[in-house]
C-alpha cells in the first residue's frame, strides 16, 4: 500500500504554511473570514486539488501517447456548491474546455483522467462531481 504525506506549521495569525515533496504551499483565510488572505483557504485548496489532480492525469495520458504539449489546449473552471450546518460541499462542477477540433482525440482520455484522478477518486462517494465539457472553435 502507498502513502502520500504532507506537513503542515502554523506560520502567525490564521496562516499555515504547507509543505509537500519540495513544494510549499499556504493556506489563510480571506480578511472577510478574519484572516489575512495571504492563500487560499482549505475548500479553495480542494477545488484546485480536483481540478489540478483532473488535468495533470490527463496531460500525462496524452503526452504518453505523445501528443505534444506545446500549446494551452485545455482550461478549467471548477465551482463547488456550500451548504451550512456543517459547511461543506455538496456538489462540484468541473467545466472542462478544450478545442473542438480535438474532441475525437481527447475524449476518451478525459473520461479515463476523471476515473485515474485519485482526488476524484476519495470525494466522488460524499459529494456530487459532474466534469462537463465545452468543445470551443475559433480563437
Amino acid at each position: 500500500m502507498a502513502e502520500i504525506n504532507v506537513t503542515l506549521q502554523h506560520a502567525g495569525d490564521t496562516v499555515t504554511t504547507g509543505q509537500a515533496r519540495s513544494h510549499s504551499v499556504v493556506v489563510d483565510r480571506p480578511e472577510s473570514k478574519g484572516g489575512n488572505d495571504k492563500g487560499p483557504m482549505g475548500g479553495e485548496l480542494l477545488l484546485l486539488a480536483l481540478g489540478g489532480c483532473f488535468l495533470s492525469t490527463f496531460l500525462g495520458m496524452v503526452k504518453d501517447d505523445g501528443h505534444p504539449l506545446d500549446r494551452e489546449l485545455v482550461s478549467l473552471d471548477v465551482t463547488g456548491v456550500l451548504t451550512p450546518a456543517p459547511t461543506r460541499f455538496t456538489s462540484i462542477t468541473v467545466e472542462v474546455t478544450a478545442p473542438a477540433e480535438l474532441e475525437a482525440e481527447f475524449a476518451k482520455p478525459f473520461l479515463k483522467a476523471e476515473r485515474g484522478c485519485i482526488v476524484h477518486n476519495s470525494i466522488k462517494d460524499a459529494i456530487s462531481v459532474a466534469f462537463e465539457y465545452r468543445w470551443t472553435t475559433g480563437g
